[in-house]
């Protein structure tokens, strides 16, 4: 099946995001528009309607036509949907926080994951191999091992994946190094 490409279109080029639906600056640009030309239409006719009394000398029409509007109704109904509006923009706000939340937390675990795979790979060598002990006394490693430990009760996520990356590094350098010639 052939894919084509969408056309964009020439007037607002960023009108639509990449799933193809309007943006909300787009919706507000055109709302706002129409509202805008909607209340000059109005005062236009308005003008003219008191403009045409002007010339035939006789007395302006009121403004806005006697009609009685339940302003109290409008009005509750206008907050209703307000209100709607902030409890809608609250959830999905606080559902992105969530997601972003959720994100880090498993970053976090897949981190302490690689970690506690270094420490068990550095305990099961030293539990196989007492005499090797003395390979692993290597001075990079055990700063290696101090920082990741460090970054790990810290905050920085950054900082611990960069400590563990060190960590890891240090460790097949060292698992490299001991060789069947080295240990025996």
């Amino acid at each position: 099946m052939l894919h084509r490409a969408r056309p964009r279109a020439s007037v607002l080029p960023h009108a639509r995001d990449d799933a193809g639906t309007a943006s909300v600056e787009t919706l507000l640009l055109t709302v706002s528009g129409l509202t805008f030309g909607a209340v000059l239409c109005f005062l236009a006719i308005r003008g003219k309607a008191k403009f045409d009394a002007f010339v035939a000398g006789r007395p302006a029409p009121p403004f806005l036509p006697e009609v009685t509007i339940p302003w109290g109704t409008i009005g509750i109904a206008a907050g209703a949907i307000a209100c709607g509006a902030m409890i809608t923009v609250f959830v999905l706000a606080s559902r992105a926080v969530s997601r972003e939340c959720q994100a880090e937390r498993c970053s976090r675990a897949v981190l302490e994951a690689r970690h506690a795979r270094v420490l068990e790979d550095l305990g099961a060598h030293i539990v196989e191999d007492p005499a090797g002990r003395r390979s692993l006394g290597e001075l990079e490693l055990l700063e290696a091992l101090t920082e990741a430990q460090d970054a790990r009760i810290g905050d920085d996520d950054h900082y611990y994946r960069a400590a563990v990356r060190t960590l890891e590094a240090q460790w097949k350098a060292t698992a490299a190094d001991r060789t069947p010639a080295h240990t025996a």
